[in-house]
């Protein structure tokens, strides 16, 4: 019998960190249990909050948006990528630490969803240094990757350089979303579990909402074990 393993942070948890500068996930009920005999509720948030996805688009204005990709593409065979003895606080993922990785062979990424896991998030996600000094991949790791025939890449900490609250967005920033997003390949972005399991190759299950013309989505991430 196979289990599911839920990768996925909770929106709206109190103390998920969020995107410095970003808008923050904001819930309301507009129907309630005593007055209207049930609830309905809104929220209003930045996409790009915990656990989602980003697509080509949300760096490259002619890159495929989140719902025109196809569904094959966020779901499959998932590779996890041990980064956890090597891996330092506000430093670069390197390509020599991937291949370095317990029992490392870069064709098992071709087809595949690559997971880079060092373990940042179930340290500080739920903390607010998750995006400060945040270990990151350098662009020379990330084409790797895209070289290994990666189809997504997931992670389980930020992409790029920490990000403190007088952060600007400007051309040419965020190198890591750059280079694996100009591939073509989608980022699965903030998932937390990774250490629940003994597996490194498993199946991976992270459809995002069908949001129109939308450069990423919220997503949940369900790894499936047999």
């Amino acid at each position: 019998m196979s289990r599911l393993i839920d990768l996925t942070a909770p929106l709206g948890h109190p103390d998920l960190c969020e995107v410095p500068t970003f808008p923050p996930v904001e819930y309301w009920q507009f129907h309630e249990h005593p007055t209207h005999g049930r609830q309905n509720s809104a929220v209003r948030m930045a996409i790009h909050q915990g656990t989602h996805l980003d697509a080509p688009s949300h760096f490259f204005p002619d890159g495929a948006n989140i719902d025109e990709m196809p569904l094959e593409t966020f779901c499959g065979r998932a590779v996890k990528i041990d980064l956890r003895e090597t891996v330092q606080e506000a430093g670069p993922i390197t390509r020599e630490m991937i291949e370095a990785s317990p029992g490392f062979e870069a064709s098992r990424l071709d087809g595949a969803i690559a997971v880079t896991w060092t373990g940042w998030a179930k340290e500080k996600l739920f903390t607010p240094d998750y995006f400060a000094t945040n270990p990151y991949l350098d662009t020379e790791a990330c084409h790797f990757l895209c070289d290994c025939g990666m189809k997504a890449l997931c992670m389980d900490h930020a992409i790029d350089p920490g990000m403190t609250a007088d952060f600007v967005a400007h051309h040419g920033d965020s190198p890591g979303h750059r280079a694996v997003l100009g591939r073509g390949v989608p980022l699965i972005e903030h998932v937390i579990n990774l250490e629940t399991f003994e597996e490194t190759e498993f199946e991976m299950f992270a459809f995002p909402m069908k949001l129109y013309r939308i450069e990423g989505a919220p997503a949940r991430v369900v790894a499936r074990l047999d």
